[in-house]
C-alpha cells in the first residue's frame, strides 16, 4: 500500500549532521561523548532559519566538534536523477556525490505531529588544528577521533551505528576504487 503524510513546519524539526572522517593514514571517525549524560553520538543539530541543510551539516559538525570540515565526495546509490533526467524507479550510482546519504525520521512523541528529520552527510577534516570554544553554551561534548570500526561500537544509539556503518562502507568502496 502506498500512502503519503503531510507535515507543516510547526510539526517537524529539520536537523543535519555528518560522519566526520580523518585519514591518518587509516580512517578515523569523530564521535562526541556527552559529558552531561554519558551518551556517545554523532555531530548534528537543528537547521537555522533560511539555512540550507548542507550549510547546517557543516556548521553543526564544526560547532560540536571544533574541526573545520568539508563534504567528502563518495560514490552512492541514490534515487536522485542527474540534472535534466527523470527520476525513474531504480537507484542509480552517483559518483563523487556530496548529497545526503541517509535521513533519520524520529517521532518525538505519540501525537504524530512532532517529528524530527535528520539529514546525514559524509565529511572530512580540512585542518590539522581543532578550534576551541565552538560549542553552544548548552552543549558539553568531548569530541574524539576513534578508529572507524570502533566508532560503530562506541555509539550509544542504534540509528547512529547504522549511519556510521553505511558511511564507512561507502567511503571504503570509493577509496578502494580510486586506488585500483
Amino acid at each position: 500500500m502506498h500512502f503519503s503524510e503531510t507535515f507543516f513546519c510547526d510539526e517537524y524539526h529539520v536537523s543535519a549532521g555528518s560522519v566526520l572522517f580523518r585519514f591518518q593514514p587509516h580512517p578515523q571517525i569523530c564521535v562526541l561523548r556527552n559529558r552531561k549524560n554519558g551518551e556517545t553520538v554523532l555531530p548534528k543539530g537543528h537547521k537555522d532559519l533560511n539555512e540550507t541543510i548542507e550549510e547546517a551539516a557543516l556548521r553543526e559538525t564544526h560547532e560540536e566538534t571544533g574541526w573545520p570540515c568539508e563534504f567528502l565526495p563518495t560514490d552512492i546509490l541514490t534515487r536522485a536523477p542527474p540534472p535534466g533526467q527523470s527520476s525513474g524507479t531504480q537507484p542509480r550510482l552517483a559518483q563523487s556525490s556530496t548529497e545526503a546519504f541517509a535521513v533519520t525520521v524520529r517521532h518525538l512523541d505519540d501525537t504524530g505531529k512532532n517529528i524530527k528529520f535528520v539529514w546525514w552527510f559524509i565529511t572530512q577534516v580540512t585542518s590539522t588544528e581543532r578550534s576551541i570554544g565552538t560549542q553552544m553554551d548548552s552543549e558539553d561534548f568531548d569530541p574524539q577521533f576513534v578508529d572507524a570500526d570502533q566508532a560503530v561500537i562506541a555509539l550509544s544509539r542504534p540509528g547512529d551505528r547504522d549511519v556510521v556503518t553505511r558511511a564507512l562502507e561507502l567511503v571504503r568502496k570509493t577509496r578502494l576504487k580510486s586506488t585500483s
